[in-house]
């Protein structure tokens, strides 16, 4: 009965992640168009909440109230992305993303084609590479809740910063006019960079059974065969010791 209850866990085993590179299967590239078409569709979706507030009014002091957020989901969907694929695929979804919008179909927020690059967001799409490689390495290094917190904030940061750093580089070169980088720092920084980590955050507590669901299509199917072969000859042995 052991030897039975041995086998069927490790028929089960093959099937959960437990931190392996992201293979070369079809699966793989399934998964990847998977998150590519959720990007598409992050990018044209808007939420609307509310949330208690308190703000400070010089006339009245401190003051209680009930905020409602129309709130955008594309940053917290790219950390999602990465920790389903890690680094190499989630590029590989990221420039698809680009050269579709690019050249194909106008997918980014604001439109599309290649004089996309004038514009002001174009600064925090290019603020993916670094969520990618910052988020990526910090979670291929450590699965840990801690370190998902911490790649999920670094790599929000990253996307604003560079996003921030953009503007400003427009407006250097007379893209854009100076005054136009305040009000675009508080409507898609100020007011938007919290809920953007706090859905990081959400996003990558929950990444990890996503990934185990979706690991049964990305498994390199050849090392599954393999252990599972391995692990019928152990049971075997142990059988055959046993009588």
């Amino acid at each position: 009965m052991n030897l039975i209850n041995k086998r069927y866990i490790d028929i089960f085993e093959q099937y959960i992640h437990k931190g392996e590179s992201t293979p070369f299967t079809i699966g793989t590239l399934v998964v990847c168009a998977l998150c590519f078409l959720i990007l598409i569709i992050a990018t044209f979706t808007q939420i609307t909440f509310s949330h208690p507030w308190i703000y400070y009014s010089s006339d009245q002091g401190f003051i209680y109230a009930m905020k409602t957020v129309a709130y955008n989901p594309q940053f917290p969907v790219m950390i999602f992305i990465i920790y389903l694929l890690y680094k190499s695929y989630s590029f590989l979804v990221y420039i698809s993303y680009l050269l579709c919008g690019f050249f194909i179909y106008p997918i980014f927020a604001f439109g599309g084609g290649l004089d996309y690059v004038q514009n002001y967001f174009f600064g925090y799409l290019l603020g993916f590479i670094f969520a990618i490689l910052i988020t990526g390495k910090i979670l291929k290094a450590d699965n840990s809740v801690k370190s998902r917190i911490i790649a999920g904030t670094l790599g929000i940061l990253s996307i604003h910063i560079t996003g921030f750093v953009y503007c400003i580089f427009l407006a250097v070169f007379k893209v854009i006019d100076f005054n136009m980088i305040t009000p675009i720092f508080q409507v898609l920084t100020a007011s938007k960079i919290i809920y953007d980590i706090l859905f990081s955050i959400l996003a990558l507590l929950i990444a990890p059974y996503i990934k185990n669901v979706l690991w049964v299509c990305m498994r390199p199917i050849s090392s599954s065969k393999k252990k599972l072969k391995n692990s019928h000859k152990r049971n075997e042995i142990v059988s055959d010791n046993a009588d």
